[in-house]
């Protein structure tokens, strides 16, 4: 399997030479991908190599960019069209026409130094600079860039460099932005009979062996309702217009930068609990087990609730489970860690004890989170019940009204707050004492 990283890197301020020598070419780019991106939504283009065919005669006589522009401007053309299309095609689209609104310079293995790659300049203090030489209408300019912790990671480790790359400007700054694309090729590793099975919800994410049960306590949806008021309060409080209905230029800025502050503490925590699952697999030498759900799960999850349940609803759609699945899966392939996906259907409604089938809860239980299993009153935290129907610890009855010979054992459980996942193996850690645990009472119980 192959994993892909975006690795942006930052420029030291050009001088003015510099800087409007890449403008120049920003400025004409812009102009030729508003141009072609509207011919292509109009005609229904979807091939770079047609759109090129069209109007590489054209472009020349017109412009006097270096040749290989007109390449990725027919590429990143296309991949736009492609959007607007698709979401048109969904009637989620907003305009009748696309508008271009962030330009990025595509480059090819031409148009920037992808053979000499990487080339490095070393200064007086013993700092590294990134060079790549850019072809402009002037002739070659040379970029220094900043490269970072993670860049030099991926490079030590063998990842290899695509030869696309964007560039961005920062005209305030007179800076550059270059986004790299690292890839990697990954062998999945066969299953193993041990599982770690992991139930992803809301407020929380629990996992467990058959010798322990974690539970994580996230708050996301805590965070969700409380940027979500945030959000309410600047939409009441910035609306211009006769009606009142549009927000002003500063309520949509503060609009988007605590959505994207939500977003980005989510998946901040999503990536670093999905680094300390695999962690903790990888010790323990065994399988993940996710659950297997839809595309667009949220939007899914949120048509079934009532439009009365609005805060719920809007819980739903922020929890990123698609998102939390991914993460999980690219860092098992990363650290060589087999996982699998199995159908989740009312693991949450079957007693793991005698194998009562579809036991609802009333509200109050619903609530609480606890599961109560009506046929022989076994009581247990709901999600976890989750997490030993996905692991299958317990053979199920094939009468529910018939009770096991022997009492299956519970695994020793344990609740803990999202900030231990800072801690490198945090997980391992708390696991392996839970081990312990259990091993003195057993050794308690024997004696």
């Amino acid at each position: 399997m192959k994993l892909t990283r975006v690795v942006v890197l930052e420029s030291f301020p050009l001088t003015k030479r510099k800087f409007r020598a890449i403008k120049e070419v920003y400025e004409e780019y812009s102009e030729i991908l508003e141009f072609l991106t509207d011919y292509a939504v109009e005609n229904k283009v979807k091939n770079h190599l047609k759109l090129r065919k069209l109007f590489y005669e054209k472009l020349k006589k017109e412009h006097d960019l270096p040749t290989h522009y007109y390449y990725t401007i027919c590429q990143d053309t296309v991949t736009r069209a492609k959007s607007f299309l698709e979401l048109k095609k969904k009637r989620r689209a907003r305009t009748e026409k696309p508008v271009v609104r962030k330009v990025s310079i595509w480059l090819d293995d031409v148009l920037w130094d992808y053979k000499k790659f990487p080339w490095f300049n070393t200064l007086r203090n013993g700092r590294r600079i990134l060079i790549i030489g850019l072809t402009t209408k002037r002739g070659r300019v040379k970029l220094p860039l900043k490269p970072h912790k993670l860049f030099f990671k991926y490079l030590n480790e063998g990842w290899k460099v695509k030869a696309g790359v964007k560039l961005r400007l920062i005209e305030e700054e007179r800076k550059v932005l270059a986004y790299f694309i690292f890839e990697k090729e990954f062998e999945e590793r066969e299953l193993i009979g041990n599982s770690l099975s992991v139930d992803y919800n809301a407020d929380n994410v629990s996992f467990g062996t058959q010798e322990f049960l974690i539970q994580v306590r996230t708050n996301l949806s805590r965070m969700t309702r409380f940027y979500s008021d945030v959000r309410k309060k600047i939409q009441e409080s910035h609306l211009v217009g006769w009606k009142r209905k549009l927000p002003s230029k500063k309520g949509k800025k503060l609009l988007k930068k605590f959505g994207r502050r939500k977003m980005n503490k989510r998946v901040d925590l999503q990536r670093k609990l999905a680094k300390r699952l695999v962690e903790l697999a990888r010790e323990l030498n065994v399988t993940i087990v996710l659950e297997a759900i839809p595309k667009n799960f949220n939007q899914k999850v949120v048509e079934k609730r009532k439009k009365s349940e609005k805060r719920l609803r809007n819980t739903l759609h922020n929890i990123g489970m698609n998102g939390f699945q991914r993460f999980v899966l690219e860092k098992a392939v990363e650290f060589g860690v087999p996982l699998v996906f199995v159908n989740p259907s009312y693991s949450s409604q079957v007693c793991p004890h005698c194998g009562a089938f579809k036991v609802k809860p009333d509200d109050d239980a619903l609530r609480r989170r606890v599961f109560t299993c009506p046929v022989c009153g076994f009581s247990f935290d709901r999600d976890f019940v989750a997490v030993l129907n996905l692991l299958g610890l317990f053979p199920f009855s094939p009468k529910a009204h018939e009770l096991l010979e022997e009492e299956p054992v519970v695994p020793v459980n344990l609740t803990v707050k999202a900030n231990l996942l800072h801690h490198k193996n945090s997980l391992v850690m708390i696991s392996q004492s839970l081990k312990q645990k259990r091993v003195q009472e057993e050794t308690v119980f024997m004696v």
